[in-house]
């Protein structure tokens, strides 16, 4: 994902069945990680894990686009062995 100069990107969320992680990794530039109330500030090489069960933003305040790789999952459940 590209995130040009002070863009910002909300996603209304909440909870969810199954439950839906995402982990987002910094390539260039530096990028905020808004997760209900918690801000995360992300440069280069850093790495977030969580949980999307609450309302999520993407921020870039600075003069330079951020670019940041995004890998999405669900927990599937389980079926009952044999």
């Amino acid at each position: 994902v590209v995130l040009p100069a002070g863009a910002l990107v909300a996603y209304e969320t909440g909870a969810r069945t199954p439950s839906l992680h995402q982990q987002i990794w910094v390539q260039e530039g530096s990028v905020e990680v808004t997760l209900g109330g918690v801000t995360h500030r992300l440069a280069a090489d850093d790495c977030l894990a969580m949980q999307i069960d609450a309302p999520t933003a993407f921020r870039n305040r600075t003069r330079k686009p951020a670019r940041y790789l995004v890998v999405i999952a669900t927990e599937q459940s389980r079926a009952p062995r044999r």
